[in-house]
């Protein structure tokens, strides 16, 4: 009898390990899974599958063994779960959704103090839509937090509006991106409101007139650019000539 039970509980830690990380007769992973570090007790991830689908919570570890993220899969959701990413220290690094496991929703992301650090639109793990970073030192003014900049993606590309802040909360810079490129007028700002500049761009090339104002709004240099080169002088003088013979707007 005392043999008998020495061999079951020797085959204990077997049976539990031959439970682990199994598929079905199709082929299809079934209750839990997971993986250590190479020549450690440390595991890389644990979760549990019904019919190849993960479940539940899956948890990913740093090798120290803490925890590096959660991936909490959300029931009846059409493949949605919610993720959150954490610093070694335990802290929260970013939170947000996946969809079939790629970034869809927004997502928040935050500094070691815990301050937030910015805000991504994503679809389809690439950014689309608003993007808002923070200060560092998580600036407030009247009770809202201080963006450094919000600007706008599509397909992972800048496109439209892009607006810098200054840490009071007054914009400091603004323009339009087209497929990642500057385009169109370009202003920036001194921080009593007064523009600072005013410049086009075409391409992302400055093109055309570039006005500098102090800051009491007096214009104090103005520079002339075509497709970002600067002319000057009888350059700029031939240039002019040129365009008036032609009918050209030099503004174009």
């Amino acid at each position: 009898m005392n043999k008998l039970l020495y061999i079951l509980l020797l085959s204990l830690p077997f049976l539990s390990v031959s439970q682990v990380n199994q598929k079905d007769a199709k082929g299809r992973k079934q209750g839990v899974w997971q993986k250590q570090y190479p020549k450690s007790s440390t595991f890389i991830y644990k979760g549990q599958f019904i019919d190849d689908q993960a479940v539940g919570s899956f948890y990913y570890y740093y090798q120290s063994g803490k925890i590096k993220s959660v991936i909490e899969h959300l029931p009846n959701s059409n493949q949605r779960s919610f993720v959150v990413f954490y610093f070694e220290d335990g802290s929260v690094l970013s939170e947000g959704m996946y969809k079939n496991q790629l970034k869809d929703s927004v997502w928040f992301n935050y500094n070691s103090s815990g301050a937030l650090s910015s805000k991504e639109s994503f679809l389809k793990n690439q950014l689309h839509g608003e993007k808002i970073i923070y200060y560092t030192e998580g600036q407030i003014e009247n009770g809202i937090l201080i963006p450094l900049s919000i600007s706008n993606y599509k397909k992972d590309t800048l496109n439209g509006l892009y607006t810098e802040f200054f840490s009071i909360g007054k914009i400091k810079k603004k323009g339009v991106f087209q497929n990642g490129l500057k385009d169109g007028e370009w202003l920036e700002y001194h921080p009593n409101g007064q523009v600072a500049q005013k410049a086009k761009f075409k391409n992302d090339n400055l093109h055309t007139w570039v006005y500098s104002y102090d800051k009491n709004g007096l214009k104090i240099s103005e520079v002339f650019f075509q497709n970002g080169t600067r002319l000057k002088g009888k350059e700029l003088d031939l240039f002019f000539e040129n365009c008036t013979k032609n009918g050209i707007d030099p503004n174009n």
